[in-house]
């Protein structure tokens, strides 16, 4: 048995679900939970997000078939924004893991931005911090001391953000497509001193670039649900 969550699940066949999980020892991979949507399965109710799971599974082959699974613990009471950040946190780790792929420590930084969710009503720092972690746990991240050539970024100086580079110096731009910002800022960022929301939507801003080449041209589906939620708000 491992410690997993369900990242999402769709119906199989007629009583089963094919779920896709996200595991501390196998990563992120999808098993058929056989008879799950029987109204008498005890998985019915605790195959889905959010609910933290020990989980065995078998199988050569790439979809795994799940022998076991128990819930460790209540769902996590994610509610509004924290539920659809949870959604968005959940695409993130589908849309840019590989599959049977452990990245070391990725499954702890998940887990915990989960439980932080719950904790808190303002989640844009936690998402941006999970954001970064992800980029450099996929051997993403970019330096924040540091520019393109090696030389120390100076707060005074003006600088360009580079999606998988880093920031180069520059003059300021009136370019819509191009992220200029202060050496000041980026220090700031780099430490997480996300203490007013100009620097946070900087900060969204900037992350949102930096994961673009990585997650391609498809839109994040929780996005789209959370601009839903905010106009049914």
């Amino acid at each position: 048995m491992e410690p997993a969550f369900v990242l999402h699940r769709w119906p199989y066949q007629d009583s089963s679900l094919l779920v896709e999980l996200f595991s501390a020892e196998h990563g992120r991979f999808r098993a058929i939970a056989k008879g799950a949507k029987r109204p008498k399965s005890a998985w019915r109710s605790i195959l889905q997000p959010f609910t933290p799971l020990q989980i065995s599974t078998r199988g050569r082959h790439e979809l795994q078939t799940l022998v076991a699974a128990e819930a460790l613990d209540t769902s996590l009471n994610l509610k509004g924004t924290s539920l659809y950040s949870g959604f968005y946190v959940n695409e993130l780790v589908q849309r840019l893991t590989t599959p049977y792929h452990v990245v070391d420590g990725l499954f702890q930084d998940y887990q915990d931005t989960l439980e932080l969710l719950t904790q808190v009503s303002h989640v844009e720092p936690i998402l941006r911090r999970f954001e970064w972690q992800l980029l450099c746990h996929l051997g993403h991240g970019f330096d924040w001391h540091m520019d393109t050539h090696e030389q120390p970024i100076i707060e005074t100086q003006t600088y360009q953000f580079i999606p998988e580079a880093g920031f180069s110096l520059t003059h300021a731009s009136n370019q819509v497509d191009i992220i200029v910002l202060s050496g000041a800022d980026i220090l700031r960022l780099g430490d997480f001193e996300v203490t007013d929301q100009r620097l946070l939507n900087l900060f969204k801003r900037l992350m949102r670039v930096a994961l673009q080449p990585y997650l391609g041209n498809q839109p994040l589906r929780s996005r789209q649900l959370f601009v839903q939620f905010k106009d049914l708000s």
